[in-house]
């Protein structure tokens, strides 16, 4: 299983509509807290991989962050590019369409982001993991900070067998589960969907193996990120790395 099992979920779904959804009602305070920690300035070059319609980026090309948005589903990079045109923000927001285990740019990034399993936890093995961080410190300038959010495995191992439409596999930490509009008698797209829940020593080998070296772990729900310590059973992980050298 690979992300291109999510890409008829994602193709089916509306910019609006996935701005509409409550984890994304608090971009302001979210990119607050980037160019806090990332230590951003006007005029830096941010990469932003697994960008969806581009509510981070374009918030950041606001602030006069110079942003590269990187996506796989065609209707959300359309969206970002026409928000941007519409705002006069072409000259500092670039959305490219690429699978973000293929999209590098090298040395070229003051920073990088990956929020809200934009990239990373949808890619249900290992080796595409990897290969989406060695490409993002590939693209990413020595020091540069990079941040990462992720679904906490903690909290999926706690929850494990509680939702019978959710199925954990306890062999790969794979969890798979079929959206309900796909599970529909009647749906002319039936799917199901898959991603790789990790803990956190994985993630911190991961980034090592990859050339990123972790500074600091967070609580990363969306809505509630933080430089507080990562409760058990919270959605997502927060990791804030370097690239080395």
């Amino acid at each position: 299983m690979t992300g291109d099992d999510w890409k008829p979920f994602f193709d089916s779904m509306s910019a609006e509509t996935y701005l509409d959804e409550g984890f994304t009602r608090n971009t302001l305070a979210e990119v607050d807290f980037l160019m806090d920690v990332c230590g951003l300035e006007r005029g830096m070059r941010v990469l932003d991989i697994g960008c969806g319609p581009g509510r981070h980026a374009l918030e950041m090309a606001r602030r006069g962050i110079r942003v590269t948005g990187v996506d796989f589903t065609e209707r959300f990079v359309a969206f970002a590019r026409d928000r941007a045109a519409e705002e006069g923000l072409e000259e500092r927001a670039e959305f490219v369409l690429a699978d973000a285990r293929d999209f590098v740019r090298p040395v070229t990034f003051d920073a990088a982001v990956s929020l809200c399993e934009g990239a990373f936890a949808l890619l249900a093995n290992d080796e595409d993991n990897v290969r989406v961080l060695r490409h993002i410190a590939a693209s990413l300038k020595p020091g540069a900070p990079f941040v990462l959010t992720t679904l906490n495995g903690y909290r999926t191992i706690r929850r494990a067998g509680l939702d019978a439409e959710n199925r954990l596999d306890p062999l790969t930490m794979v969890e798979t589960w079929t959206p309900a509009a796909a599970a529909e008698k009647n749906s002319p797209r039936r799917y199901t969907l898959s991603g790789r829940h990790y803990i956190v020593p994985e993630l911190v080998k991961m980034h090592r193996d990859a050339g990123l070296s972790v500074e600091h772990v967070w609580g990363g729900t969306a809505g509630n990120w933080g430089q507080r310590p990562l409760d058990w059973d919270e959605i997502e992980v927060m990791l804030l790395s370097r690239k080395k050298g």
